[in-house]
């Protein structure tokens, strides 16, 4: 994976200090406090952005399967999910200002962000509140496509890793399949 990486852009520490870290499905009254596992437990995971705490998000997210690969992961850009919304939305997303909260941290944005000549999207509401009534539009839609069954899915092998751009993309967790045994995915993040 640290190879991929390096052939894409320069990999990144997570918060932790691991490069790869591997993701198991947890109860949530095991989970960490704040992470997604301690909110849906073992559980689907909505469509999300990862990092939207950073001030400039990751660029991608590296992804690895193994163990019981039943459970896919699911995909969806950004574009497609808002083209489903009516003609008046991009305007309310342009003045939709959201405060991202994890840990300390907290601070002020829009959900699309500028990094010098690319620009890209951030999404995660679990973590990002909106604070004006443009955001409280753009939340409550975007809350609902999230949640709605149309993504791609990523179906795993134990040969497989998958390069999801973090700035178009959003991913999630797909539904826990019948007597699912340990199921590890592995991530990295690419700058």
């Amino acid at each position: 994976m640290l190879e991929l990486g390096r052939a894409i852009g320069s990999p990144t520490l997570t918060p932790n200090g691991e490069f790869v870290k591997q993701i198991r499905q947890v109860a949530a009254h095991q989970a960490p406090r704040g992470s997604q596992s301690s909110i849906y437990g073992t559980g689907p995971f909505p469509l999300h952005t990862d990092t939207v705490f950073w001030p400039t998000p990751v660029r991608y997210v590296i992804l690895r399967g193994y163990g019981d690969t039943r459970r896919s992961t699911t995909v969806k850009s950004f574009k497609q999910m808002t083209i489903q919304c009516d003609s008046s939305f991009p305007a309310a997303l342009h003045h939709a200002v959201f405060r991202v909260s994890a840990g300390s941290k907290s601070f002020y944005c829009s959900l699309r962000f500028q990094h010098h000549d690319d620009s890209g999207w951030r999404y995660d509401a679990d973590l990002m509140y909106p604070v004006n009534s443009a955001a409280e539009r753009v939340h409550s839609e975007l809350r609902e496509l999230v949640m709605e069954g149309d993504a791609a899915f990523i179906t795993w092998s134990e040969s497989m890793a998958a390069v999801i751009c973090n700035w178009t993309t959003l991913h999630g967790r797909g539904e826990e399949p019948p007597n699912e045994g340990l199921r590890v995915i592995e991530r990295l993040y690419v700058r």
